[in-house]
């Protein structure tokens, strides 16, 4: 017969599964104790405030009585009772004996079971040797080491698996070390949430109560001026009491559109270090753990082959190893150079003519002399404003993207904005007209035809 503890730990686990992991932080995580009444095995919901318990019992009511059913057997029950507490009371203080005190070493947004990636499972090279340094040195000693640490790179090179990877030994070597992890849509939604239902106290405490605070993708608050005070404030009550937080983000801080210049120069006043793409000795050794890890029998030649070809990032990586493998499955082949030539060519000449928006970004950034939050700005310099139409000619030209998304991806223009500049470079072409913009050496003319093929044999290195 399951004990008390075992069954309140199914009741809150069907619960965050029916309503959401997010939804179930905000409301039961660290604000409700369930108890089963050993009289009639109803369920209690305990929680501290007559808000909660109206709100939980107004939206979530179905979802308890059918968890609940779910975990005991037989349709169940539900109270919602509300015990006030004095300040400074621990939840669970004042419960029944028959609660099952929640085991909580230390305070985390995740837990364990949704970190995937561990340190010692990453692969260190050239390209991500100071991250990963970095990285272990907080791990080391959570809330001692550096006060702010910003991990940057595009993506599919690494980024969450060292922040995962930190979590997890803080969480194994340092048990009493209070840490969250959340990524950066997460914290915008929770602060969203807190701000619409009047819980911002239970939102602040939750976030800047900690050793170690752990956010992925910062990226993600750009344009989004409220969220963004919310984190400088919460990044000004870490820091004050000489705690830890680190960062990753698909960009160099500078670069992030439309952060405010306070926050960037709190960003840009920690350690920050660039992950970069793998070189071919790592991205050999990527082949080969995951080879080993999944069981897979490829011989030397295979990995050497695949590890020349796929250059970009892991997750390329990943998909041309499988890819690989899968078609050796379903046509009861070898794994040789033969069949991974023929099994990767679709997806090599995808990844070839696919660069990112990053990339491009960079491209012409770097070709017209201007920085990415330039193109990304509203200026209405002539060399910006050429690059940012020559950037928004190759997103378009090289990308899925719509118009719209264009905008949004290169600071927030919209998408009449993004038109007219793809249709400005479309005309100069077709009247094979030549432009001028200035740089550090003074002031250039080009064919508008070379510079696109300048900038795309940049883009593509391999269709020379």
């Amino acid at each position: 017969m399951s004990t008390p503890g075992a069954l309140v730990d199914e009741l809150r686990k069907r619960v965050a599964e029916r309503i959401g992991a997010n939804r179930y932080r905000t409301w039961f995580s660290e604000t409700a104790d369930f108890a089963i009444r050993r009289d009639d095995e109803a369920v209690d919901v305990i929680v501290g405030s007559p808000f909660v318990g109206r709100w939980i019992a107004s939206n979530f009511m179905d979802d308890l009585v059918a968890a609940a059913g779910d975990v005991l057997g037989t349709a169940r029950g539900v109270d919602v009772r509300i015990v006030e507490r004095p300040n400074g009371t621990p939840r669970g203080a004042d419960a029944p004996a028959e609660i099952a005190p929640r085991k909580r070493v230390s305070r985390r947004a995740r837990g364990g079971s949704s970190l995937r990636g561990r340190l010692d499972d990453f692969v260190v090279g050239e390209s991500n040797v100071i991250a990963y340094n970095a990285i272990c040195g907080v791990a080391n000693a959570p809330g001692d080491a550096f006060p702010l640490l910003v991990v940057h790179s595009p993506c599919g090179l690494g980024k969450t698996h060292l922040l995962h990877g930190l979590c997890r030994a803080v969480q194994q070597n340092h048990p009493t070390a209070a840490w969250r992890y959340v990524a950066g849509e997460e914290f915008t939604n929770e602060f969203i949430y807190a701000l619409k239902s009047g819980r911002l106290d239970v939102f602040r405490d939750r976030f800047r109560s900690v050793d170690l605070l752990v956010i992925d993708d910062i990226h993600f608050l750009a344009d989004k001026s409220s969220t963004q005070d919310e984190f400088l404030h919460t990044f000004n009550a870490i820091n004050g009491v000489g705690k830890t937080i680190v960062l990753s983000s698909d960009r160099h801080p500078r670069e992030i559109a439309t952060l405010s210049e306070p926050l960037i120069n709190r960003l840009i006043s920690g350690i920050v270090v660039q992950i970069d793409p793998p070189d071919y000795a790592t991205r050999r050794e990527i082949l080969r753990r995951l080879a080993a890890k999944r069981a897979y029998r490829i011989q030397d030649e295979v990995i050497d082959f695949i590890a020349h070809k796929v250059t970009r990032n892991v997750r390329e990586l990943e998909g041309a190893l499988y890819t690989l493998v899968a078609l050796g499955g379903l046509t009861g082949q070898p794994l040789t150079v033969a069949l991974a030539q023929q099994a990767l060519s679709e997806h090599l000449a995808y990844c070839a003519r696919r660069p990112g928006v990053a990339e491009i970004e960079a491209a012409v950034a770097a070709y017209f002399d201007v920085t990415t939050d330039q193109i990304r700005s509203k200026s209405r310099d002539r060399s910006v404003s050429l690059a940012r139409a020559v950037a928004a000619y190759l997103i378009r030209k090289h990308t899925p993207l719509s118009f719209p998304e264009i905008g949004r991806a290169i600071g927030g223009k919209n998408h009449s904005t993004i038109l007219m500049a793809v249709q400005r470079v479309e005309r100069l072409t077709g009247e094979d007209a030549s432009v001028a913009w200035k740089n550090g050496d003074g002031r250039r003319v080009a064919p508008i035809r070379q510079v696109l093929t300048d900038l795309e044999r940049t883009l593509f290195p391999g269709n020379r």
